[in-house]
């Protein structure tokens, strides 16, 4: 069983070095006003004279149902229209479609997962068909894999014991690719409980795929609370059940991660969203001039900090800003020693595509672009800050409206205040309340007043360690 600080580094981790994948089950949905099992069948389950709280196999009933109806017309009806609503936002979903994975497998009929991605302006393959398995979406951000098939075409949804039964035959494809993901990715269970009737079927399918070559993988599961019984005999017997359960989950190699209440999810997903940003670092600035200080000192100063970044392995995001963006550029690129794959893995370039600055809409426009850099970035280090204007050199307005979206993503800041302009306005608002960037406390007076170039980048990289380990 792993602690919720193991899982979420690790499935940060994943997420960095691209193998992370999400299985989504019912509970996900839910909040979104998607109805779960027991209420899709309850008024079917009725016509035919059972209950489905009795009743353990919802799959079961499924098939009782269409066996006394001699079909499944009815049933296909009441899935059409019980998954065709407007979805309500969901937190859960929301940041999930934030991150950067790849991989989507859902049991789910709806729509959520693949319309939330969309409107985080992602381009997605979706699969819902075994036939659409062989086809291949160009220049698509996620790929989302319905085993379990559609609303829109509820006839082939999985849900009775026969469509089970069968589903090797009817979706073998599905099999193969499942298999695959499941060898090569870390998967999230996220939106099952053990009352979910599609869970067991999915873990057997998963044991006869994978015999002995299993890869971790993560479950998140509500805690059974004494406070929730009034018969402690019956919590003694569930929190028993649930912890052998969890023992079982380990054959198919699946970690249970123990959470109070589920309703921690999303800030759980918050934490690991924060974090799988932090190996990528904007550097934010501009330099018409660097202060007597810095004057002979800053060119090497930011070529040395930008290659000890790169030897740690982070990406580094510059804004190609004046007396900053052509040192960093350079610096990387002579690190990678025109290696293109290297390149593209830790520079990103974001310079302003704006030069109309008379346009109406130019504030929205440079607003927008900046706000994008940090849905990449989750650590901002700011230095300098001045340009030339008419009335001489002034401080860049610009930065510190980079700092401002900084705070608003909850991005981890790090100005240096030495180096002066507006470095040095940031660096004063932030002491003043410097309580609320712990990770700093033990650098202080480095950001305040060193102009030692390699003392400056010693404390920042000490920041990043501490970062990275703490918070």
């Amino acid at each position: 069983m792993a602690t919720v600080s193991d899982f979420k580094r690790q499935y940060t981790k994943a997420i960095q070095e691209g193998y992370a994948a999400i299985f989504a089950g019912a509970g996900l949905s839910r909040p979104s006003g998607f109805v779960n099992w027991k209420d899709l069948l309850r008024e079917l389950a009725e016509e035919i004279r059972l209950d489905v709280d009795k009743e353990s196999d919802l799959v079961e009933v499924a098939q009782y149902y269409c066996n006394e109806k001699r079909g499944r017309s009815d049933l296909n009806d009441k899935i059409l229209n019980r998954f065709i609503i407007e979805s309500q936002e969901n937190s859960s979903v929301n940041l999930l479609a934030e991150m950067p994975i790849q991989t989507y497998w859902t049991t789910n009929y709806d729509h959520l997962l693949e319309d939330t991605l969309k409107k985080h302006g992602k381009r997605i393959d979706v699969k819902i068909a075994p036939q659409t398995l062989s086809t291949t979406l160009a220049e698509s951000d996620a790929i989302v894999y319905k085993m379990h098939g559609d609303c829109l075409d509820p006839s082939t949804c999985v849900i009775t014991k026969d469509d089970y039964e069968l589903y090797n035959e009817t979706r073998q494809l599905f099999t193969t690719a499942l298999q695959g993901d499941l060898v090569s990715k870390t998967f999230l269970f996220i939106g099952f409980s053990f009352e979910d009737p599609n869970l067991k079927y999915i873990l057997s399918r998963i044991r006869n795929l994978l015999d002995t070559n299993r890869r971790r993988h993560y479950c998140l599961l509500e805690k059974i609370k004494k406070a929730d019984y009034d018969n402690l005999d019956q919590f003694y017997y569930d929190s028993n059940k649930q912890e052998l359960r969890i023992h079982d989950l380990m054959r198919y190699g699946i970690e249970a991660v123990l959470i109070d209440d589920y309703n921690q999810i999303p800030d759980i997903l918050a934490d690991i969203q924060r974090a799988t940003k932090c190996n990528s670092i904007f550097i934010s600035g501009a330099a018409h001039e660097y202060g007597s200080a810095w004057e002979k000192t800053a060119p090497q100063f930011i070529r040395n900090l930008v290659r000890e970044l790169y030897r740690e392995h982070y990406k580094i995001i510059t804004g190609h800003a004046r007396g900053i963006g052509s040192y960093v550029i350079s610096s990387v690129v002579e690190e990678c020693q025109n290696n293109v794959s290297k390149l593209e893995k830790h520079l990103m370039i974001k310079a302003f595509p704006y030069e109309d600055k008379g346009r109406n809409d130019y504030q929205k426009l440079v607003t927008t672009y900046r706000e994008g850099i940090f849905k990449n970035a989750g650590i901002a280090i700011f230095m300098f800050g001045n340009k030339i204007s008419d009335e001489g050199v002034i401080l860049t307005d610009g930065v510190y409206q980079e700092f401002e979206i900084a705070k608003k993503f909850n991005a981890y800041i790090i100005p240096i205040g030495s180096t002066g302009y507006m470095a040095k306005k940031i660096w004063d608002e932030i002491s003043l309340n410097i309580d609320s960037y712990p990770y700093l406390k033990a650098e202080e007076s480095v950001l305040r007043e060193s102009i030692e170039p390699e003392k400056v980048i010693h404390s920042i990289l000490q920041i990043l360690a501490r970062i990275q380990k703490d918070f």
